[in-house]
């Protein structure tokens, strides 16, 4: 019985596994937040804003906030992004980094 009990923790290991190229986080404090997402391709909900990061590069990403058109954030540079301000922070492959308000 133990044996049986193994393979469906297996099996969710290997499904970890696969999907662990995508993976975010965030924290917020006073309206202002810092926002780490690793891997392009991906919407999350940061403060109740839905953001869609569409890429990733070394000069920085692209990104809308709830539906606006995708614009372009380079490194360093704060730019407006439908009701909110984003400046990436830094860019490693396909992880960046930025503050939101």
């Amino acid at each position: 019985m133990k044996r049986w009990a193994v393979l469906p923790v297996l099996a969710l290991g290997g499904a970890l596994a696969l999907t662990g190229c995508q993976s975010n986080s965030y924290s917020c404090k006073n309206g202002s937040c810092h926002v780490t997402v690793s891997g392009a391709g991906q919407s999350i909900e940061v403060s109740d804003v839905d953001l869609s990061i569409t890429q990733i590069g070394g000069d920085g990403m692209t990104v809308s906030a709830d539906g606006s058109p995708p614009t372009k954030a380079p490194v360093g540079k704060t730019v407006q992004v439908g009701q909110v301000r984003i400046r990436v922070t830094s860019v490693d492959g396909q992880k960046v980094k930025f503050d939101m308000n």
